[in-house]
């Protein structure tokens, strides 16, 4: 048997890490065709998911369960970042605006008159600015404009804001509901 020299063995050694090298490389892209064919994919079915709570919202009110309805509203929000499909960020918007139209209905309904939601505006502005922080990330990613690396702490800022806004605006809606007094 003969004996390996220390030159066969070190081109060995050089051959399998630049194969372990092409195998992650070509990996690496075989996953983000992947996920740029299928990320949409996964996005809109968590959004069908998502507003399908909206769908038992609106349940709940037709059957006059209003403090259940403002329950499942309020988890209702799509705050899932979104990545991959572009054209997703405008049905979200307008789904934010039905959810904040349908909060401020079932208020009405609670309310005797006197509806101050002053967490309504605050989650509306949220909400907006969530979507243009979005459209940046878009933006970047197309090279339109000066590359920003600060989208994702922001987007985890403005979840956290929106949960306390949101969480405000439930309390309000709850709030003015408990104070009606009804006299039989």
């Amino acid at each position: 048997m003969p004996d390996v020299s220390a030159l066969t063995l070190l081109l060995s050694l050089c051959f399998l890490a630049v194969s372990i090298s092409l195998v992650y490389i070509l990996g690496k892209v075989f996953l983000r065709g992947f996920q740029a064919s299928f990320g949409g994919l996964f996005e809109r079915a968590a959004f069908r998911r998502q507003s399908l709570h909206c769908q038992r919202g609106d349940e709940l009110f037709e059957q006059g369960d209003l403090a259940g309805a403002v329950r499942v509203f309020g988890g209702a929000f799509f705050l899932r970042p979104i990545r991959h499909n572009s054209f997703l960020l405008t049905e979200v918007g307008k789904y934010h605006t039905g959810l904040l139209n349908r909060l401020l209905t079932v208020a009405d309904e609670l309310d005797t008159g006197r509806l101050s939601l002053p967490a309504l505006a605050d989650t509306d502005r949220l909400l907006a600015e969530r979507l243009e922080i979005q459209l940046d990330a878009f933006r970047e990613r197309a090279g339109a404009s000066r590359p920003r690396t600060d989208v994702e702490p922001r987007l985890k800022e403005n979840e956290r804001q929106l949960r306390t806004a949101i969480d405000r605006l439930l309390g309000e809606i709850t709030s003015s509901g408990e104070e009606r007094v009804v006299y039989h």
